[in-house]
């Protein structure tokens, strides 16, 4: 039997660019998740993590947003529009964020015509309300016929306490639902090679912004979907690239995020793009990825752009430029036409079975002294040995191992150790992870 869980209301926040949206949401969620800079438009996707007050016996997901009416040099308005409607359709309650500190603008009398056509409860929220000044014009917002302002400050948490308790009368009951474990797939890529066409066609919906602009989507966005019976959760990553090329904080984040994002995730989709040779770029991503022990599905994108596309010869050009990812499944797809992007999620879904696997501990001590008896480590004097082994956990197949001296266990030998159990165990595509121990000498052998 499945335990329970709970269906979360959605809170959205929406209100034109730069009012500080991105900062409440950080502020409410406890942690900096949602990308916060000084400059109109860095939210473009609609963002959503679950938040837990039980100190005001609240739980919801919450949702940032893109701001209403935003015209950047990337010219993302209809789209950015786009994603606030149709967010607004799931929620439950609004908070229409503006800044006390501007007053009322036309952008913000725009965006409360939006919100006084929806059905959902909207509460406002004056932010920014640091000064004296900016908190005795509040009451102008009354004009926009949403109610009464609250009075807050989201970058020192003024505030707060008013907003939970509005938020309490005005959320319906979390409905009851089974718990299901959703299984954590990050995609990652360098800029423009179809992630978030990828994302969309999967989901059937325009989920995630797209435009051939290079950078579109900035934040690490998590997507629920149920996929053929299955749980999933897709993390569409900002594309990544040269670090020397960040041109300002926002992009910083950025990079930080995609890297965040793989750690987190139980498993990978590396996209390269078939118009393009594989570069460096590329290869560092592809070997952060193995570093941080991820199984990956390599996915080569636009095959409708090719002309005579061979499978085989893209798969000889992965196998020379990613050594390290040898052995991992490829798939060819056209987010255009749609085709083999099934196959993405099956191969996915094969390497996260590949990586349940579980060993007793006297087969696996066993497997490990046949290991070290194959091996044949160079040099003289003392040699790397491992007194004793245990599993630790799965996806990635984790193994502690208590050995003589650390220092004896140099890359080459790790990789060799790794290569050898991988094969006894079955691993065709799943990374090994080794975590070693030195055991516990007594005193008289220390000296």
């Amino acid at each position: 039997m499945n335990p329970k869980s709970s269906k979360l209301p959605l809170v959205a926040i929406v209100g034109r660019p730069n009012v500080g949206k991105s900062s409440l949401f950080n502020r409410v969620l406890g942690e900096r998740r949602a990308i916060v800079e000084d400059t109109a438009g860095v939210t473009r996707d609609r963002f959503v993590l679950p938040v837990s007050l039980p100190e005001f016996e609240l739980h919801f997901d919450m949702m940032d947003t893109g701001g209403i009416g935003i015209v950047d040099r990337a010219d993302l308005a209809e789209s950015v529009e786009y994603q606030v409607m149709t967010g607004l359709t799931a929620a439950s309650v609004v908070l229409f964020v503006v800044d006390a500190r501007e007053g009322v603008t036309l952008l913000d009398e725009e965006v409360a015509r939006y919100l006084r056509r929806s059905e959902a409860k909207v509460i406002l929220v004056a932010n920014k309300c640091e000064t004296n000044a900016a908190q005795m014009a509040v009451g102008d917002f009354h004009a926009l016929g949403l109610g009464d302002a609250l009075r807050l400050s989201a970058q020192e948490g003024m505030g707060l306490s008013e907003l939970y308790e509005e938020l309490g009368e005005a959320l319906p009951e979390p409905v009851d639902i089974d718990f299901v474990e959703r299984l954590k797939i990050a995609v990652m890529g360098r800029r423009n090679t179809g992630k978030s066409s990828f994302v969309n066609k999967l989901l059937g919906e325009s989920r995630v912004i797209v435009s051939d602009i290079a950078g579109t989507t900035r934040d690490a966005i998590d997507i629920d979907l149920d996929w053929r019976d299955h749980q999933l959760t897709l993390v569409d990553t900002a594309g990544v690239h040269k670090r020397g090329k960040v041109a300002n904080a926002i992009e910083y984040y950025s990079l930080t995020r995609s890297d965040q994002a793989i750690r987190r995730a139980d498993l990978t989709l590396l996209f390269l793009d078939l118009t393009q040779p594989i570069a460096r770029l590329d290869q560092e991503l592809a070997r952060t990825i193995v570093d941080r022990f991820r199984p990956v599905v390599i996915v080569g994108t636009k095959t409708d752009l090719v002309e005579d596309f061979d499978l085989q010869t893209f798969r000889d050009h992965v196998e020379h430029k990613l050594p390290h990812l040898k052995n991992s499944p490829i798939v060819a797809i056209s987010n255009m036409t749609g085709k083999g992007i099934d196959r993405v999620i099956k191969e996915a879904l094969a390497l996260h079975e590949e990586g349940k696997v579980q060993i007793g501990t006297g087969e696996l001590n066993r497997m490990v002294k046949q290991t070290f008896s194959t091996l044949r480590f160079r040099g003289r004097g003392e040699k790397p040995k491992v007194m004793y082994a245990t599993q630790l956990g799965m996806n990635p197949p984790s193994f502690l191992l208590f050995v003589n001296r650390k220092r004896l266990f140099e890359k080459e030998a790790i990789r060799a150790i790794t290569n050898d159990m991988r094969k006894r165990l079955g691993l065709k595509a799943v990374p090994l992870r080794l975590v070693l121990r030195e055991r516990e000498r007594s005193a008289s052998k220390k000296g």
